[in-house]
């Protein structure tokens, strides 16, 4: 099964950050995401999963 496409929206409001945030992770290369059209962006859920487990703090992994 593929996985689910996210816009950058849909990432803001499940992480509860603000656009900017999740445009600050995007641009610095931190959460990749595909860029369509001039400021369209869509994150594979696959992907948001692996940096917040990157970014988990105190957890052992």
């Amino acid at each position: 099964m593929p996985d689910r496409i996210l816009t950058i929206e849909e990432v803001a409001k499940l992480m509860k950050v603000s656009l900017k945030t999740v445009y600050r992770w995007v641009n610095a290369g931190q959460l990749p995401a595909a860029k369509i059209g001039y400021k369209t962006y869509r994150v594979f859920e696959n992907d948001l999963i692996k940096f917040l487990r990157h970014n988990m703090i105190g957890v052992k992994r």
